[in-house]
């Protein structure tokens, strides 16, 4: 069960068909990164995981709000 539901935007839609053109595309890759995300996982070194838009919820594990608290905001 995940914990975040996955939708699609049209904006997404359109950058993964593009992506699949690619020849570096692996969609099992990809599709393992998105299960992570959904289940609220931190992603492995591999993936370069970082700190995403101020105000998501999901930033390497650590709310908005305690980031907030901790003042964390480093790349």
């Amino acid at each position: 069960m995940n914990k975040y539901t996955v939708f699609t935007t049209n904006k997404f839609k359109r950058d993964y068909k593009k992506m699949k053109k690619r020849n570096i595309f692996d969609e099992k890759e990809f599709k393992k990164v998105v299960q992570l995300l959904a289940n609220d996982e931190i992603l492995p070194p591999k993936y370069c995981n970082h700190l995403l838009e101020p105000k998501s919820e999901r930033n390497m594990g650590i709310t908005y709000k305690t980031r907030l608290a901790f003042n964390v905001y480093k790349k």
